[in-house]
């Protein structure tokens, strides 16, 4: 369940770098610098707050799972807002 549940985020990763990266292209140069700031900060708190949601199971076996899982589903939702971003600049 734990190579599942790291599988699971690399995957969602690999979509939000492509994302960004889609994104980032149709920037200019301040943008792409807000963005990076944005995306920056974003990463920290999704980081802290998923080794906040793993921390229930501090010493557990299902830790490493419950951390992969949160960081996937954050991550699938900052995919989730980039791609608004870019429908939205495509209007």
């Amino acid at each position: 369940m734990n190579d599942c549940a790291g599988r699971e985020y690399k995957a969602a990763d690999a979509t939000l770098n492509q994302v960004y990266r889609q994104l980032v292209s149709m920037l200019d140069d301040e943008e792409k610098l807000q963005l990076k700031e944005a995306q920056t900060a974003w990463l920290k708190y999704r980081d802290a707050n998923c080794e906040f949601v793993g921390g229930q199971y501090k010493g557990g076996t299902m830790r490493p799972m419950v951390h992969a899982m949160c960081l996937a589903d954050m991550t699938r939702s900052r995919t989730s807002e980039l791609r608004t971003q870019i429908k939205d600049r495509n209007r």
